[in-house]
């Protein structure tokens, strides 16, 4: 083999190589920018986001604790608290401003 060869295939495999760095570096800051999916759940309490704000539907607040709501049983929509200049995930819906759920208000 001659150095011009040798020479030709460092560079091919630096300029595959530099390829391979620009095309993960792409996928690690698209997935930064991609929204956070939504946590709702329905099986324990939530705290809630505001003390003055209710439960939502198929939600209530558990005897003792108005900190807290708890599900009303295994048919409760899912839900989760946001800010009240967040929108909500898809598939979500928001109820009392700061409250995403499964259900329709």
């Amino acid at each position: 083999m001659t150095k011009t060869d040798a020479r030709s295939k460092l560079l091919v495999g630096a300029g595959l190589s530099l390829a391979n760095l620009a095309l993960i570096g792409g996928i690690v800051i698209a997935s930064m920018n991609v929204p956070a999916r939504a946590q709702g759940q329905n099986t324990s309490a939530v705290e809630r986001p505001s003390g003055g704000i209710a439960c939502p539907s198929g939600w209530r607040t558990p005897d003792g604790n108005t900190k807290l709501c708890e599900p009303m049983g295994s048919l409760a929509p899912k839900i989760y608290a946001k800010k009240e200049k967040e929108s909500c995930a898809a598939g979500y819906h928001e109820v009392h401003r700061l409250w995403c759920s499964t259900k329709r208000p």
